[in-house]
């Protein structure tokens, strides 16, 4: 979880988004520079660990992600790599399968998702959420083109 003073796409945090699961205790977190979304157990009082983290997907550069406990996935935003994810919480023997929801194919609005936010309306969660981007300042997309940083509101 330490910040890799090596990695060539510093700077990037050890840790990049973090939240927490009330309904089953984990509190996850990604790391863009390792490529892996993980779960740890906490005690819900004390927020200390009470296991090991464990691995729940990998294999793109999650930067941010709001949690669905209803459905049990998370959506996680791969900055670099311009599209939103969809995970299952928990992990499957070799993790969980990637299943793109957005920006795949390329589409021009979703350059360089970074936070993510489910809405506050009264039946936005698990259905609305607002993402930042950087419009591609820290890594141009595939056309090259560098766009205005945006808030965008996406239904799922």
């Amino acid at each position: 979880m330490a910040f890799d003073p090596d990695n060539p796409l510093n700077p990037q945090p050890g840790v990049n988004g973090v939240r927490y699961d009330s309904r089953t205790d984990f509190l996850y977190y990604t790391s863009t520079t390792r490529k892996v979304f993980m779960r740890v157990p906490v005690d819900p009082q004390t927020h200390e660990p009470t296991g090991e983290p464990e691995f729940v997907a990998g294999g793109t550069m999650a930067d941010d992600f709001c949690i669905d406990e209803n459905a049990g996935v998370a959506y996680l935003t791969t900055h670099r790599e311009n599209t939103i994810d969809r995970v299952p919480l928990r992990p499957g023997q070799h993790g969980a399968q990637r299943d793109i929801v957005a920006g795949e194919p390329f589409t021009e609005q979703l350059v360089g998702p970074s936070s993510v936010a489910w809405g506050r309306g009264p039946n936005d969660y698990g259905r609305v959420a607002y993402v930042t981007t950087d419009g591609g300042t820290t890594a141009p997309p595939p056309d090259g083109i560098v766009r205005p940083a945006q808030l965008l509101r996406i239904e799922f």
